[in-house]
């Protein structure tokens, strides 16, 4: 068992974190974008170096993933505009190498970068153990930024008892439900709106068939985050007790093998699995996912969003999320520099109505930033987007992705039908156990 873990260790060192999957079954950028990534960052080296022989200005070098780079590239153009003694300089690496590359940069003590973007909180919690990042409290108190809007929630990275934090939370993502209302329409049903898991199963198996020679399916729900729905109840991978857990579980199990009301686990495993193109095909009612949907779909029928489905007794509207982070090196020249840039680009009304205008709503939320999300989205159930009550997806400690990779292994084997769940939570129990242990 003990080398069974330490293979879990290795998986979850290596991987990129769960909602990293949600937004790169679609990314901002072209296939062919990404594919030259590598040369991009090449160019970008150069630029940055060229930056600096050429003007008095202070460089600081800003790293982060090609699926972050439309909104990165404006809000290092408004940044520099806006500061005659700095520029920032981008360099993007492509979607899927960005985390290995942040990895190795970071463990080598690398002083290429002055600022990097960090996708989830188990990855803060790893790189701040490691010392990887400067701690942005005093500079906040320097510039008196309000940190009201994050100072009593996760969302500001990894926390300690003194005040310290060590990341700036971009933008926020939120779970949700969303329908195609044209078939709901045919069927002459009424959209789906605040439902329990068990109703929403029910739904989904009576709307799963075939017409006319077309298969529809009644759900679609991604396989990224498999403790999904016991997360809003408070549950977490690291409780002794996984009451809800173990129920969703056996929700997914219906909904995936009994009912077959929804493209089941070996499917989204294929290689081949994009949960926008799926939905977008317009023969499935409903779908799981976050509200990156609103930034990335382009279905050509109608569609809207409702509250992700909870357990009865849970208040309506519970759901889960998480932010990406911008942090300073430990190792930059130029700290200051790169504070002043983050603060701008996460707390500032122009940052903020710029990761509002790209369809994502702020971690940190402005008045003015909320005014231009809402003009660029007109969506039916938009609104329990801001109403929604949120847990953190992920805990933000050490290790924690290593049970998520641990519990995905056991997991996938039950939705496969190819180990009881009660064998698929003892063994979970002793991999646990070698991880925390």
């Amino acid at each position: 068992m003990k080398k069974k873990a330490l293979s879990i260790l290795l998986t979850a060192a290596m991987a990129v974190t769960l909602l990293a999957g949600c937004g790169s079954s679609s990314s901002d950028n072209t296939a062919a974008s990404s594919a030259a990534a590598g040369d991009t960052a090449a160019q970008s080296e150069a630029a940055g170096s060229e930056a600096a022989a050429s003007t008095d200005k202070t460089v600081i070098n800003f790293y982060y993933s090609t699926d972050l780079e439309k909104v990165a590239t404006k809000e290092m153009e408004a940044f520099n505009a806006a500061n005659s003694d700095i520029e920032v300089v981008g360099h993007s690496i492509a979607e899927g190498d960005y985390d290995d590359k942040v990895k190795v940069m970071t463990a080598g003590g690398s002083t290429d970068a002055d600022v990097y973007w960090v996708r989830s909180p188990a990855q803060m919690a790893q790189y701040t153990a490691n010392g990887a990042f400067v701690d942005l409290a005093p500079y906040a108190a320097s510039s008196g930024v309000d940190l009201s809007p994050i100072k009593d929630t996760s969302l500001a990275g990894v926390t300690d008892e003194n005040g310290s934090f060590y990341g700036y939370p971009t933008s926020g993502s939120c779970w949700m439900m969303f329908y195609n209302k044209e078939l709901f329409d045919a069927k002459g049903i009424a959209y789906p709106e605040n439902l329990t898991w068990n109703e929403y199963l029910d739904l989904i198996k009576e709307l799963t068939g075939e017409e006319n020679g077309t298969k529809y399916w009644g759900g679609l729900m991604p396989n990224w985050t498999p403790n999904l729905g016991a997360i809003p109840t408070g549950e977490y991978l690291d409780d002794e007790n996984l009451t809800r857990t173990k129920e969703f579980a056996q929700i997914q199990h219906r909904m995936y093998i009994e009912d077959a009301s929804a493209p089941g686990i070996a499917e989204m495993t294929s290689g081949t699995f994009d949960i926008k193109a799926y939905f977008e095909a317009g023969n499935i009612y409903t779908m799981i996912n976050g509200d990156w949907m609103f930034r990335l779909m382009e279905a050509d029928f109608e569609w809207g969003a409702a509250p992700l489905p909870i357990f009865e007794g849970e208040p309506e509207g519970s759901s889960v999320g998480q932010s990406s982070y911008l942090v300073v090196s430990s190792t930059s020249k130029n700290p200051e520099a790169a504070y002043k840039f983050i603060e701008f680009y996460c707390t500032s009304p122009e940052g903020t109505s710029i990761i509002a205008e790209n369809r994502d709503v702020p971690s940190y939320t402005t008045d003015e930033a909320l005014e231009v999300y809402k003009s660029q989205v007109n969506v039916p159930g938009v609104d329990y987007r801001f109403s929604a009550k949120i847990k953190d997806e992920q805990k933000g400690e050490e290790g924690y992705a290593s049970l998520i990779e641990a519990y995905r292994q056991e997991w996938e084997l039950y939705l496969l039908d190819e180990q009881s769940l009660d064998d698929t939570f003892k063994n979970y129990a002793e991999l646990r156990d070698e991880i925390m242990n």
